[in-house]
Parts: C-alpha cells; sequence; structure tokens
C-alpha cells in the first residue's frame, strides 16, 4: 500500500515538474477559484512551482553536465541566500525574523530558479540541435 502510494506521489511530481510553468498557470486559476485574492494566489502558486522547480532546475543540470550535484548545489545557494539576507536583517533591525527571511529566500528562488529553467531549456535545445546530425 505505501509503495504505491509512494509511486503514485512521485509520479505526480514528475508530472508537474516536467513544465513547471504550466503547473503555475494550473495552480494560480484553480487557487484563484477558491481566494479570489490575486496577491495571495501569486505568491501560493510562487511559493509550490518553486518546489517543482528545484526538482526541474537540478535534474537539467544533472543532465547537461553529466552530474548529480545540481539540487545540493541548489541547496547550498538557497542557504549561502538565507545566511546573507539573515544577517543583512540582523544588522539593520538586530534581530532575525526567519519566517520572513525564508519567504524571501523562496520567492528569490523562484526568480533565480524560473531564469535558470528557461536558460537551461535553451541550452539543452541548442545541445540536442548540434550534436544531433
Amino acid at each position: 500500500m505505501m509503495d504505491v502510494l509512494m509511486n503514485w506521489i512521485s509520479t505526480l511530481y514528475a508530472v508537474l515538474a516536467v513544465a513547471p510553468f504550466i503547473t503555475f498557470v494550473l495552480l494560480w486559476f484553480l487557487v484563484f477559484y477558491f481566494l479570489r485574492d490575486k496577491k495571495m494566489t501569486t505568491r501560493l502558486a510562487m511559493d509550490v512551482t518553486t518546489f517543482f522547480l528545484l526538482g526541474s532546475v537540478s535534474l537539467m543540470w544533472n543532465r547537461l553536465f553529466h552530474t548529480n550535484f545540481g539540487f545540493w548545489m541548489i541547496a547550498l545557494v538557497l542557504l549561502i541566500a538565507f545566511g546573507i539576507i539573515g544577517g543583512y536583517q540582523t544588522h539593520l533591525k538586530g534581530k532575525t525574523d526567519l519566517l520572513k527571511v525564508s519567504r524571501v529566500v523562496w520567492r528569490l528562488s523562484f526568480l533565480g530558479l524560473s531564469m535558470l529553467y528557461i536558460l537551461l531549456f535553451f541550452v539543452h535545445i541548442g545541445k540536442n540541435y548540434i550534436f544531433s546530425t
């Protein structure tokens, strides 16, 4: 029973991570249907899509550079960003609000991973076009 559930969850993740921008749009419309708040809907869709972008970008990185370090590199960059932003907030206010720092890092990672996804997508297309003949 547990194997079937895990298989179903991993398949669902794989399907949604293949095209995270389509996932973003579908999720945005689904959440907007229930909440009717564009700002909150956009933030929630960004947060969930970031989860799928992590897997997608790390897989594209691993395939392009023939390595298994993609996910760990992204995790390292997120931890460094968390430390820098947390240190900056501590310097400004004298204390760190971990929830705010994690939100900022997570939403900035959406922007960074989106750009990286687009870049790696076109690099993969170019690589396959150049080396197909």
